[in-house]
């Protein structure tokens, strides 16, 4: 069963018009007709959490019928249950830029869940919006989310969230030596950048990038 499919049904067993779910979820009634409709992509984590509390539901059974967490099975043989420690919540950032203590994040944008599968979650993340297409190349567009691990640690070659002389921060490919620091971007269109000597202080490795997601 579809997400907007199985949305409606839950809507209707619930004994709720699109109106009052509207008002119990604070999504627009026109957003969660197009959604049962299926007329628009997989909703953002941050509505799906909002229906659910307005369908007055676990909202990791809408975040599963969405895609984003394992569907749960109906026989329990081999079956891991997700826990708490299994997910953690991730700031989504506009933009980064250099701070007194680092990296100062701005634009905040709300959250989204990550499975911890993978992730060293003895380090903070966060999620940067991608802007502009510097980094086509390795597939990362306008407008995904870019999944930032903090650190200033890399090898040679990776992706990472890079803070110019105190601006906002760039995806790019990084590669450093004794004396040069080179950002590389995956798009033919866009030279490398290098910077030599005292040039070098001028940049802030805020994180390197783990995944991406693109949101519909």
């Amino acid at each position: 069963m579809s997400f907007g499919a199985y949305l409606k049904k839950t809507r209707e067993e619930k004994g709720l018009g699109l109106n009052q779910l509207s008002l119990k979820s604070g999504v627009s009634s026109s957003q969660i007709s197009r959604i049962e409709n299926g007329k628009m992509g997989t909703p953002k984590v941050s509505t799906i959490k909002k229906l659910a509390f307005g369908l007055g539901i676990d909202e990791a059974k809408l975040l599963s019928i969405a895609g984003y967490l394992p569907e749960p099975t109906k026989t329990t043989e081999n079956m891991i249950p997700i826990k708490p420690d299994d997910v953690i919540n991730v700031p989504v950032i506009g933009t980064i830029k250099a701070g007194p203590n680092g990296v100062a994040f701005e634009d905040h944008q709300g959250t989204e869940i990550v499975m911890t599968n993978g992730l060293d979650i003895s380090y903070e993340y966060f999620y940067l919006v991608v802007s502009g297409d510097s980094m086509t190349g390795d597939g990362i567009f306008d407008g995904d989310y870019a999944l930032i691990k903090k650190t200033q640690n890399f090898c040679n070659g990776d992706i990472c969230a890079v803070i110019v002389d105190g601006e906002e921060g760039t995806l790019k490919h990084v590669t450093r030596s004794d004396d040069s620091i080179v950002l590389t971007a995956s798009n033919s269109k866009y030279p490398p950048r290098v910077f030599v000597g005292n040039k070098m202080n001028e940049l802030l490795i805020s994180g390197k990038l783990v995944r991406t997601m693109r949101m519909f």
